[in-house]
């Protein structure tokens, strides 16, 4: 799988899911309704009015370095940016623009180590 942010910076496509935890990425995809969305009265039937259908990723870190964390709140920081990712077409891969939002970040106990810190953050499609 393919899951890379887009570093203006340096005008490279940065990998992330080398500091994915077990299971610590899902994907949802979201429909986005108009107005006229929903049930009629007299038949009880559902009306759509899909207007678009967007794109959401949770991702959480295994424990990283408190350096490479920065790295990956660097990439996030941006108002949009561009993901490029099969998650949703595998073996296809196609490009995104996102926003992150409601970045958690907690320092891990590692006694004799050096500080590490876990991320949890979503990536949710423009």
């Amino acid at each position: 799988m393919i899951f890379q942010i887009f570093n203006t910076s340096t005008s490279q496509w940065v990998d992330i899911l080398w500091a994915a935890s077990y299971q610590g990425m899902d994907g949802s995809r979201n429909d986005v309704d108009g107005p006229n969305a929903g049930r009629v009265i007299e038949d009880a039937l559902m009306t759509r009015d899909r207007l678009a259908t967007k794109y959401k990723w949770n991702f959480t870190t295994r424990p990283i370095s408190a350096a490479d964390a920065a790295s990956i709140e660097a990439l996030l920081m941006p108002e949009f940016f561009q993901v490029r990712t099969d998650y949703y077409s595998p073996g296809s891969a196609k490009t995104y623009t996102c926003y992150s939002n409601n970045v958690t970040k907690a320092y891990v106990h590692n006694r004799g180590f050096e500080e590490l810190v876990k991320l949890s953050f979503p990536i949710v499609e423009r």
